[in-house]
């Protein structure tokens, strides 16, 4: 399943309830077709997904979702007197990041929040070996 690639993304779905959408999928390979998350799609393809959305008139246009999900933590900063974090969303690229409070994020995906603080470890740490080495 790692190795597929996508060939194109045939439509979606919304569910509202969850706000979310799934793909349905042609892969390059003889893998029959399949319904995929867009999170999921975001990880293998990121350009494949922006397209799709940019080719319809962009992903709020289209769903109508009011609800959005934190794909990944990108930085934390000190923003308008309190800490928050840089977050790119599901289904959004980079150019439309936005800082959210640390409270909020912390509520809402801490599972962000821990793999950014395990990639800025990792970051830190690599940084650190290298000011030893010299």
């Amino acid at each position: 399943m790692a190795n597929r690639e996508i060939e194109y993304l045939v439509r979606h779905r919304v569910n509202r309830q969850e706000s979310t959408v799934k793909f349905l999928v042609e892969w390059t390979d003889d893998t029959p077709r399949s319904w995929e998350a867009e999170e999921y799609l975001q990880t293998i393809d990121p350009k494949a997904l922006y397209s799709y959305w940019e080719e319809r008139g962009g992903r709020d246009h289209v769903t109508r979702l009011q609800q959005f999900h934190v794909f990944k933590v990108k930085s934390k900063g000190w923003k308008r007197g309190e800490w928050a974090y840089n977050c790119q969303w599901v289904g959004c690229p980079p150019n439309q990041n936005t800082w959210e409070p640390k409270a909020k994020i912390l509520s809402n995906a801490p599972a962000a929040v821990a793999d950014w603080e395990a990639r800025e470890a990792a970051r830190q740490a690599k940084v650190a070996a290298k000011k030893a080495g010299n």
